[in-house]
C-alpha cells in the first residue's frame, strides 16, 4: 500500500538537488534508498534498548561495579 510522506520545507532543496543530479529517478526512490540505509541503525536502536534494559536489571540486583574511568584513561594513554 502506498504511503504519502511530507518532506520538511528545509529539506526539500536537498531532495530536489539529489533528484536533479540524476542519482535518483524521483523523490520516492531517494526516500526508499535512505530508508534502506537506515535499517541497520533502526535495528541497532532496538538492540541497544534491550542491552540497556539488561544493564538496568543488573543494577537493580546490585550486580554492577563502579567504572574506573581514570584507570581506563591511563591505560589508553599508555598504549
Amino acid at each position: 500500500m502506498p504511503m504519502t510522506v511530507e518532506i520538511p520545507f528545509e529539506l526539500q532543496p536537498l531532495v530536489a538537488a539529489a533528484v536533479a543530479r540524476g542519482r535518483f529517478a524521483n523523490e520516492q526512490d531517494l526516500v526508499a534508498d535512505i530508508l534502506r540505509a537506515a535499517v541497520p541503525v533502526l535495528d541497532d536502536d532496538e538492540r541497544m534498548r534491550k542491552e540497556v534494559a539488561v544493564s538496568l536489571d543488573m543494577a537493580d540486583r546490585g550486580e554492577l561495579r563502579e567504572a574506573d574511568f581514570d584507570g581506563v584513561r591511563r591505560r589508553l594513554c599508555e598504549e
